[in-house]
């Protein structure tokens, strides 16, 4: 069986996200309820949230909606890391061979 299709649960993606982060599950909580209210919340108003992921694996919107930012972003800064790093091969490649010969002409000269 294939499962690399399948596709990750709510609960899932906030534990990649919380990871990727370095964070705990309630700051990602704490700090979704900021990027999304513009507000810093409060122990209490974010605990029964966070009660009702623990119990039921609910994921509120503004939870759901942080974390597919912070995976999509990961994912685009990996995609440009990689061209990054081939765009540096292509431009100084050429450059590092001149510059070893003309300094091996330079030496035997």
């Amino acid at each position: 069986m294939n499962f690399s299709n399948k596709k990750l649960t709510d609960d899932q993606l906030l534990h990649k996200a919380a990871s990727l982060l370095g964070v705990g599950e309630f700051q990602l909580f704490t700090d979704a309820w900021q990027a999304w209210y513009d507000e810093k919340p409060s122990e209490k108003r974010i605990e029964p949230y966070f009660m009702e992921f623990l119990d039921q694996s609910l994921v509120p919107f503004w939870v759901r909606n942080y974390v597919r930012k912070i995976l999509s972003n990961k994912e685009l800064l990996d995609r440009e890391s990689r061209r990054l790093i081939t765009g540096r091969i292509t431009y100084y490649g050429p450059l590092l061979a001149f510059f070893v010969f003309f300094m091996l002409y330079l030496i035997k000269g």
